[in-house]
């Protein structure tokens, strides 16, 4: 029985995204104790007031400002409710504009690093770091890595970091250490990954 998954990975490393190139490696100090994640497209996405939620009280507060100031008219309700939806709209995009400038990761990475790159892509197929990513790819989709077993304290994403983006000298250190994170027993058959 193999542990790692076939199909869609459900669960996958975090600060790894995989692009129509190759790979795009962030560094997870980027989200550390943020309110963002980084979605499959590699985009910075803010978790705590979501979209969805801005543009449903935008409708929410339209209806009822067209609602309470109607008259017992459809057609003044209607005209009302046409005027307060764009203006709930850009109100809306306002209190998330002023939300994201303040949380913005990338400003207060930078603010932390100096003005260092946070992600690195990596396109060379067959290089160290290419295979790297994959392996750590393989690693974060399976089941023993997903569960906990495999990397408790959750390396992997800054041993890769460290071995593919970091340049900093300490590359083949972390790319041991990360090969030694995935030549592990992984599952019940213990096989590695």
């Amino acid at each position: 029985m193999a542990d790692t998954p076939t199909g869609a990975f459900t669960d996958r490393l975090p600060t790894l995204v995989r692009t129509r190139d190759g790979y795009r490696v962030h560094d997870p100090a980027l989200v550390a104790d943020t309110s963002y994640v980084i979605d499959d497209a590699g985009d910075l996405v803010f978790t705590r007031v979501p979209a969805g939620a801005m543009t449903g009280g935008a409708v929410i507060t339209s209806l009822v400002v067209a609602v309470t100031t109607g008259d017992d008219s459809w057609t003044w309700s209607m005209l009302t409710f046409l005027i307060a939806l764009p203006v709930s709209f850009a109100a809306a995009i306002a209190v998330l504009s002023v939300i994201h400038a303040v949380t913005d990761p990338v400003r207060a990475y930078r603010a932390r690093f100096g003005h260092t790159r946070f992600a690195v892509d990596v396109t060379e197929r067959g290089s160290a770091e290419w295979r790297l990513c994959a392996m750590a790819e393989r690693l974060a989709a399976s089941r023993s890595w997903q569960a906990g077993r495999i990397d408790p304290d959750r390396a992997l994403g800054g041993l890769l970091w460290t071995a593919v983006g970091d340049g900093d000298g300490s590359a083949a250190g972390a790319g041991q250490a990360l090969h030694a994170l995935i030549e592990q027993p992984t599952g019940p058959d213990l096989t590695a990954v």
